[in-house]
């Protein structure tokens, strides 16, 4: 992950009033450590990571533009980092995202993606996506309808150096 997505992610996580000291249960989709881990920013949570391809960090390996599995395990806490922009149907792995967490916990969601004018990269970290790799940036306004369809309360904030999308989401609409 580069600084300026893990820094993002740290003000998301701050603006959105979560307690970081919590032991919360969070999976961290697209969980496969490529370039670093973010983990550390909620330093007593207990983290399960998912991807679509086994590697460090991934506990589960699953498709998460599918349902996420009625008898899998519900999160307090989502994060998906540096991953909408390499799959085609981002939005369905939004929902994949609400469908995981837990009708009692706090319900939070934290997002942070590729946006306007951020040049293509591959999905393990290489300057241009493989063969069979998809790639697009998400808009940040597209972003913001897309969590707004799914939850009660959306801030989207967008940098345009480096060209990033940050976005935390609270309280599933599902």
């Amino acid at each position: 992950m580069h600084p300026e997505a893990r820094d993002g992610l740290a003000r998301a996580l701050d603006a959105s009033g979560l307690d970081l000291d919590r032991p919360w249960r969070v999976l961290d989709l697209g969980g496969r450590d490529i370039n670093g881990s973010i983990r550390g920013l909620l330093p007593n949570a207990v983290w399960t990571g998912v991807d679509i391809e086994p590697g460090p960090g991934v506990d589960i390996t699953h498709d998460c533009t599918r349902p996420w599995p009625d008898n899998g395990p519900l999160f307090d806490v989502v994060v998906c980092t540096e991953v909408l922009e390499h799959v085609k149907d981002w939005p369905s792995l939004l929902t994949t995202c609400a469908e995981a967490l837990a009708p009692a916990g706090p319900q939070f969601l934290f997002v942070t993606c590729a946006s306007d004018g951020r040049p293509r990269h591959g999905a393990a970290g290489g300057p241009v996506p493989l063969p069979g790799e998809w790639y697009g940036n998400v808009p940040p306004g597209t972003l913001h309808e897309a969590l707004t369809a799914r939850f009660d309360h959306v801030a989207v904030e967008y940098r345009a150096n480096p060209g990033d999308a940050y976005a935390w989401a609270e309280g599933t609409r599902l």
